[in-house]
């Protein structure tokens, strides 16, 4: 008779004169309350539990708002500039070299305006520069697909919006990298890299084939439409996103461009990932580049089948994100970002060979294999760089890590170029056969980096002091 005892000691009231008419309805009320109280314990232990599952960096609310806001914004960059506008463009004119001339209208003011990025990016509030250059991209494409939908699109229309869009993410990529470690705690600063970096490396292989199936579905203009959408979603959650507060840099731009570089000089492990980086852009993504020559003049399928062939590659990226963002500490992390590198380069050189020889399957399934090696080497980079470098320099220092980024659409400009004379299979073994060397070279000459373990950046400064306002949920 203990629990009915409790029932009527949490939930009863005073009978009144009614006696024990009162007295039942004392007893219902009760029985209900404590069924309700037992639902929520229930409920809470299951949070608990789920909790504890979770990611270190996903469990602040904060952070968790910003990563799907970040997922859904990047999955629409990527369709955007990783397919659609390179389709619409090569349906338009049929010339391999016109996407050339898309990447460097798109690279020239993304390299031209990204360390003054990095500068405001210390200076100002990072997500409000983030949701402003969000708002001019999204408008931007909704003008676009509305002339494609008018059908009065014309080649120069797409050449200046990607002249607009390079601008803007000058100021986003700097701005962008400074958000992520002022929601969690500096113990979860490895943690929330590597989930920002499932959502980059993840997306730039699915969402392209995410693009491939809408428009082989429905059409180009309906993919230009999606991306704007996830641009102003992204822009509104940010807007309202409770960061940690940091000091703004101060100072001249010159004197703080040149601290940024030297800091990276006196580093070499910094140094050594943007080489690969840089590598990365110039020569390692031809192959996504130039999908849609693969598919018409190579493969000879529609878009849904290389939809389905980079998906493959989004497969392997996750798997290998997901390797590399749980080494133990000890684990020869260097060693996996050199090795990651170089398989990348070998494994692209053998899809391209397949690709050449008409066989579907066998691209299909060595594009897992670059999924993996590319998040081995790229994710392992970035969450090296994201721990080490101070608060006070990350905007300058991201954007110098930027540029490389920033030099994609170069890639796609001698991609473009060397497949307009000797072929895609061919352009794209090249780069790699380029990847293989560089890896191969810094394997060699930069012991820093070969030797790098996991848990042995401690010796270096933190990424930044954690305040007592830690934003967890």
């Amino acid at each position: 008779m203990r629990p009915s005892a409790r029932l009527i000691q949490i939930s009863l009231p005073n009978p009144g004169v009614n006696g024990k008419g009162s007295l039942q309805t004392s007893l219902e009320h009760a029985q209900i309350n404590f069924t309700q109280d037992r639902s929520s314990n229930v409920k809470l232990a299951a949070l608990a539990t789920i909790n504890r599952h979770l990611p270190s960096s996903m469990r602040y609310g904060q952070f968790r708002y910003y990563w799907l806001a970040l997922l859904a914004g990047v999955t629409g960059h990527q369709m955007l500039l990783q397919f659609t506008l390179g389709w619409l463009i090569f349906e338009m004119t049929g010339e391999p070299r016109d996407i050339a001339f898309l990447g460097i209208a798109i690279a020239i003011p993304a390299l031209a305006l990204n360390l003054l990025g990095g500068v405001l990016a210390d200076r100002w509030e990072p997500k409000y520069v983030v949701a402003a250059a969000q708002t001019v991209s999204a408008t931007v494409v909704v003008g676009l697909a509305v002339l494609v939908l008018t059908e009065d699109v014309q080649t120069w229309h797409i050449l200046a919006a990607g002249v607009i869009i390079g601008a803007v993410q000058a100021f986003d990529a700097p701005s962008r990298s400074s958000i992520s470690p002022r929601l969690v705690r500096i113990e979860h600063i490895v943690n929330a890299v590597a989930m920002d970096s499932i959502v980059w490396n993840v997306t730039r292989v699915l969402a392209p084939a995410l693009a491939g199936m809408v428009i082989a579905w429905r059409d180009i203009h309906t993919s230009m439409f999606i991306s704007a959408a996830s641009f102003y979603l992204l822009a509104s959650v940010l807007t309202v996103l409770k960061l940690r507060p940091r000091p703004p840099a101060k100072g001249r731009f010159v004197p703080q461009i040149a601290e940024s570089f030297r800091y990276v000089r006196q580093h070499p492990v910094f140094l050594n990932v943007m080489v690969l980086t840089c590598c990365n852009s110039l020569f390692g993504m031809s192959y996504v580049f130039l999908m849609p020559v693969f598919a018409k003049d190579v493969l000879d399928v529609g878009a849904e089948k290389i939809g389905w062939l980079l998906g493959a590659s989004g497969v392997g990226a996750i798997a290998g994100t997901w390797y590399i963002g749980n080494l133990r500490d000890g684990a020869p992390k260097g060693k996996l970002i050199l090795a990651g590198a170089g398989l990348y380069g070998l494994t692209q050189i053998l899809f391209a060979l397949a690709a050449w020889q008409g066989s579907y399957a066998a691209s299909m399934a060595l594009l897992v294999l670059v999924g993996v090696s590319n998040s081995l080497y790229l994710v392992g980079g970035l969450s090296t760089i994201q721990q080490l470098v101070p608060e006070q320099l990350r905007g300058r220092v991201m954007g110098l890590y930027g540029i490389t980024w920033s030099l994609a659409p170069l890639g796609m400009t001698q991609g473009g170029m060397v497949a307009q004379y000797i072929g895609a299979p061919w352009s794209v073994a090249i780069g790699a056969s380029l990847m293989v060397a560089v890896a191969g070279v810094l394997f060699v000459r930069s012991p820093e980096l070969r030797d790098l373990r996991t848990g042995g950046v401690e010796q270096l400064r933190p990424a930044y002091v954690a305040s007592s306002d830690d934003g967890e949920e």
